[in-house]
C-alpha cells in the first residue's frame, strides 16, 4: 500500500517541479537578464563571437611578429658577418649579385 501511495506522489513532485520551472522561467528579473545575456554575448557590436575572432587574429598577428624576429636576427648577424670583413662582403656580391673583376669571366650555372 505504501508503494501505492509512492507512485502517486511522483506526478505530484514532477507538476510541482515543472510549476516551479516556469515559474522560475516566468520571472521578469529572468526574463530581463536572459535578454541582456544574449545581448552582450549575441547582438551587441563587440560580441562575443567577434572577440574570439580579434583574439585568433591576435595569436596570428602575434605569431608573425615573432617569425619577423627572427627574420631580423637572421638579418642581423648577415650584416654584423659582411660589415666585419671584407672578404665575406667580396664574397656576398660575387654570389649574390654576380660582381666580378674586370679580368675575369664568370660562369653562372643553375
Amino acid at each position: 500500500m505504501e508503494e501505492m501511495e509512492e507512485e502517486v506522489q511522483h506526478p505530484e513532485k514532477k507538476r510541482y517541479s515543472r510549476k516551479k520551472f516556469v515559474k522560475a522561467v516566468t520571472n521578469k528579473y529572468f526574463i530581463v537578464t536572459l535578454a541582456f545575456a544574449v545581448i552582450v554575448l549575441f547582438i551587441d557590436r563587440n560580441n562575443v563571437i567577434r572577440w574570439a575572432g580579434d583574439y585568433i587574429e591576435v595569436l596570428r598577428q602575434e605569431r608573425v611578429i615573432r617569425q619577423y624576429g627572427k627574420s631580423i636576427q637572421a638579418l642581423d648577424g648577415k650584416l654584423d658577418e659582411l660589415t666585419s670583413d671584407k672578404d665575406s662582403l667580396e664574397k656576398f656580391a660575387r654570389e649574390q649579385y654576380y660582381f666580378h673583376r674586370e679580368d675575369e669571366e664568370v660562369f653562372i650555372v643553375d
